[in-house]
């Protein structure tokens, strides 16, 4: 090793440990005097406490206080979501009763009742869309993509406040009152995840990790399983699908506060229909009895294959013409002058469509409109065959709602699948919450309910394997479509066991996910999951998936797509130079530091609000107070009085609100702060002099807030490393290093990018002799 590079590696370790020592002596210092302070505010709320709650004070915090705190955390936060998610239930069905009330009772000739049917649905349509725009645009969609994008490191802050769990709340409610084909999962994930994002806000004045952005993206993953749990009444479902949907890389420790939550709010969720409505226990959600000695013959799992194979085929049919209705709206030149019009046009256009289809003597007597969604399900899911005479009392009143004078089952089941189908992909193109896995759950039941009934149309004995025939059971087959076609939609298979836990059947597990696996295979193989189709049209930053069988993965590396031309801030430059670099890169919140402009040495890196923060206290406002106060002091001892009036012309000078180019509210509060504040300052010429000398200092790192080991990455670190990476630890910018030496960063814009190119092809692979040379040291060792 030369001089040089000894030189460089002194300086290098000189520098660190002068400022890992100033640090250390600074953290020891600070955390003295919070715990001083801790002790001295603790003994003076203890003397106003009585005796008794100091003791069980002092007996929880050595109990339960070392390891429960997280508990009652989570189990507050079920119980949160049990409570929305059962007022939800308890608004729709009022809706619906009034709905229903309307229709029979206040009108009789066809036209009134057509009123009756659909003014309703409109009214809460508009409120949706009106509660929605006033309060919280954000609130619109399912909020699932959001929170993906959360989840892999990317805190999307404006989604997960007050206004838009409002918001969303009441809209959710709104819609499903309306009786639009859409579901609630969605927005009860969103909600789930901004109220555990409040709580944490208000925890973290009593536990700091809580404010720790890593610490609330591990607690939106459980709040995650909180808001599937409470929407179907299934804990482990709603945890095996919040670690499919979630992230790429799932913490085993966050494991228990899944569970933990899913089952404590699902169970609230329950218990308050035994305490409110008294119902006599807790029952599933979609009650069915199928016959569990002989459940199916083997040969039928042909049958269940080809099944999903179709609802693959089916759920990938679904996403292209989600992703290709949603660009049209969006991009309709008609639709966009019409929303500026107005906004309530094009919503009351499609609520006016879909409630004339469903109106029951029309359209709607052909998909049993009359009843509501749950109860449909349950149709679908009944243990007996359709096409078969001599029913029972009460399969003849099920078979009421699907059939007509004019048609069949058949041809109720297909118009039925067709509404979910196009229904809810027009309806999800309104500005409101909604969500749309329920409506896919419906049209695979409808469909597998179809391949049941045509299976004992073929088959009426049932499949003969040997010597026992086995009966086919249509219902089996509408429950593994339903579980199929969700899941290829969705791109999951925890969707069969949130099917179980529905249902509460577990003799079908095999048919179920057999269907399920090879609904997943297609769906996989030619579309993205809904979920990732929006994410792709609203252009989020989430960083995609990237398949291992690429070539390209392993032969592009970060030397290839970082900024080399990098933003940095050193030790011994002066203010000035400090405020150029602010100004000029006016979008980067994190700098790095390094030891000079010569040897680029990393050695810590910096938040922007820390720099401001410096410029602040060497020349902001209150620093020119002091300077103004040991200015004045010698003439006070002079002359004996100050001039006041002086003064208040030098003040209404600076803040002339008549030469201010600034909104209305912004000068109110500008006189209201005035009136109430005495401002002494220095005059303009002055201040100006006096900010040029002091902008001549050299900044003291040391008095900010340092990250003194910024993740790094070396120039040859492979694409594939640097995406799991970026995926396992949730990071946001790296930087590039070399033996010490800050030569680029890299963020998550700069690696979807470089993923974009390597699969369109436009980053070609370097030759394989170039990259045999550059390793060659390595491989000799040297």
């Amino acid at each position: 090793m030369d001089n040089t590079t000894q030189l460089s590696n002194q300086y290098y370790n000189k520098s660190l440990e002068d400022l890992y020592e100033c640090l250390r002596e600074k953290n020891l210092v600070a955390k003295r005097k919070l715990k001083q302070l801790e002790k001295d505010r603790r003994r003076d709320f203890e003397a106003h406490q009585s005796k008794l709650y100091r003791a069980c004070a002092k007996t929880w915090r050595n109990t339960f206080g070392y390891f429960g705190e997280e508990w009652l955390f989570i189990a507050a936060l079920g119980t949160c979501m049990a409570i929305i998610s059962y007022s939800i239930d308890q608004g729709v069905g009022m809706c619906g009763k009034a709905r229903n009330m309307l229709f029979s009772g206040l009108a009789g000739r066809y036209f009134d009742k057509w009123v009756a049917w659909v003014c309703l649905p409109v009214v809460l349509i508009f409120w949706d869309v009106g509660i929605t725009y006033l309060i919280a645009p954000k609130a619109a969609g399912s909020g699932v993509p959001q929170i993906k994008t959360c989840l892999r490191g990317v805190y999307l802050k404006e989604w997960l406040t007050f206004r838009v769990l409002f918001a969303k709340w009441m809209g959710v409610t709104a819609t499903l009152g309306s009786g639009v084909p859409l579901g609630r999962e969605g927005p009860l994930i969103q909600m789930s995840s901004i109220v555990v994002t409040k709580l944490s806000n208000y925890l973290s004045s009593f536990k700091s990790v809580y404010l720790n952005e890593n610490k609330k993206i591990e607690l939106i993953g459980a709040a995650y399983a909180v808001g599937v749990a409470c929407t179907f009444n299934a804990p482990i479902g709603g945890v095996l699908f919040s670690v499919e949907i979630s992230a790429a890389y799932f913490a085993v420790r966050n494991y228990w506060r899944g569970f933990f939550g899913a089952v404590w709010g699902a169970t609230v969720y329950r218990l308050l229909y035994v305490w409110i409505d008294g119902v006599d226990t807790i029952r599933v959600v979609f009650p069915a009895n199928f016959v569990n000695d002989f459940p199916y013959d083997p040969l039928e799992l042909i049958s269940f294959a080809i099944l999903g194979l179709v609802c693959g085929a089916a759920g990938c049919f679904y996403v292209a013409m989600f992703r290709s209705f949603k660009a049209f709206v969006k991009n309709s030149t008609r639709l966009q002058w019409l929303n500026k019009l107005n906004r309530f046009i094009y919503p009351f256009f499609v609520i006016l469509i879909i409630s004339t289809v469903t109106w029951p003597p029309g359209i709607g007597q052909f998909m049993a409109s009359d009843i509501n969604g749950k109860q449909q399900l349950v149709d679908l899911f009944s243990n007996f065959t359709w096409t078969t005479e001599n029913h029972t009392v009460e399969q003849q009143e099920v078979l009421r709602h699907w059939t007509t004078h004019w048609s069949g089952i058949f041809t109720s089941l297909v118009v039925f699948m067709c509404y979910q189908f196009l229904g809810s992909i027009l309806a999800a193109t309104m500005p409101i919450p909604c969500g749309t896995f329920i409506p896919n759950f419906r049209a695979g039941a409808a469909l597998g309910r179809i391949g049941g009934e045509l299976m004992h149309l073929w088959f009426p004995r049932g499949v003969r394997y040997g010597l026992k025939a086995t009966k086919i059971m249509p219902g089996v087959y509408a429950t593994v479509g339903a579980a199929a076609w969700s899941g290829a939609v969705t791109h999951t298979l925890s969707t069969s066991v949130i099917m179980f836990e529905m249902t509460s059947q577990f003799s079908h597990v095999i048919p179920v996910l057999i269907a399920n696996l090879v609904a997943n295979g297609v769906a996989r193989f030619f579309t993205p999951s809904i979920y990732d189709a929006v994410i792709q049209a609203a252009n989020l930053p989430y960083l995609p998936h990237i398949l291992p069988g690429d070539s390209g993965i392993y032969q592009t590396f970060v030397e290839d797509f970082m900024i080399k031309d990098v933003k940095f801030v050193f030790l011994g430059m002066t203010y000035e130079e400090l405020k150029d670099v602010l100004k000029e890169n006016k979008k980067i919140k994190l700098f790095p530091l390094v030891d000079n402009k010569q040897n680029m040495i990393l050695l810590g890196s910096v938040a922007r609000s820390e720099l401001i923060e410096l410029m602040e206290r060497q020349i902001g406002f209150v620093r020119r107070l002091q300077v103004v106060k040991k200015l004045d002091k010698p003439e006070e001892d002079t002359s004996g009085k100050s001039d006041p009036e002086d003064m208040r012309q030098r003040i209404f000078n600076k803040y002339n609100l008549k030469k201010m180019v600034i909104s209305q509210k912004k000068k109110e509060m500008i006189r209201a702060k005035l009136r109430v504040v005495r401002i002494c300052d220095l005059p303009i010429e002055e201040q100006q002099a006096w900010e040029n000398e002091q902008l001549k200092h050299q900044v003291d790192f040391i008095s900010c807030q340092l990250d003194p080991a910024p993740f790094q990455i070396m120039e040859r670190t492979s694409l594939i490393k640097i995406h799991s990476i970026f995926s396992m630890m949730y990071l946001s910018v790296a930087y590039v290093t070399s033996v010490g030496k800050l030569v680029g960063v890299v963020g998550g814009q700069e690696l979807r990018k470089a993923i974009a190119d390597v699969k369109s092809g436009a980053l070609p692979p370097k030759d394989a002799d170039s990259i045999k040379d550059e390793n060659a040291p390595l491989l000799k060792g040297g």
